[in-house]
């Protein structure tokens, strides 16, 4: 098998080719020394099983004609987890305007809907609360990214 880093790096050039003028976007490749990718994609709607499942026997086509892997290997193309981390812009893009997970590395969690990130902050809204006989009323908060550890996805399931 192809070094690590150069069958990563020829993965990600030949995925960002074939996303070009799709809502398709790479989110993370990971490729370890013992044979196994996983390729993580995602969409600006969502991205359903059926085009998983294209980009793996893409990838794996590419892969095998080029000589790039061995007879022995594990490939997984899905999208990232609920619970991941954001780790491209365009996930960010995706959830404006909807509520995201903010651990600082102090510890402290905050929770609100993205309303603006940049290279060096990100803005949430936290929403109206009401504690006990008082409420709180909606909060703009913006924090420097230096300051935190991750931003994801928030869901509520009720």
């Amino acid at each position: 098998m192809e070094n690590s880093l150069v069958l990563k790096e020829k993965i990600y050039e030949t995925l960002q080719a074939r996303f070009v003028d799709t809502d398709l976007f790479i989110v993370d490749i990971q490729v370890s020394a013992t044979a196994r990718i996983n390729i993580f994609v995602d969409g600006k709607e969502n991205i359903t099983i059926q085009q998983c499942a294209e980009t793996s026997r893409f990838i794996e086509e590419y892969l095998e004609s080029n000589g790039l892997v061995g007879e022995k290997y594990w490939l997984e193309v899905s999208s990232p987890g609920l619970d991941e981390p954001f780790k491209v812009v365009q996930q960010y893009e995706k959830w404006l305007e909807k509520p995201v997970e903010i651990l600082l590395l102090s510890g402290t969690k905050e929770i609100g809907n993205l309303k603006s990130f940049d290279n060096e902050t990100i803005s949430i809204e936290i929403p109206e609360q009401k504690k006990k006989k008082e409420i709180i009323p909606a909060e703009l908060k913006t924090f420097n990214r230096a300051d935190i550890k991750y931003t994801r996805k928030h869901f509520v399931f009720k």
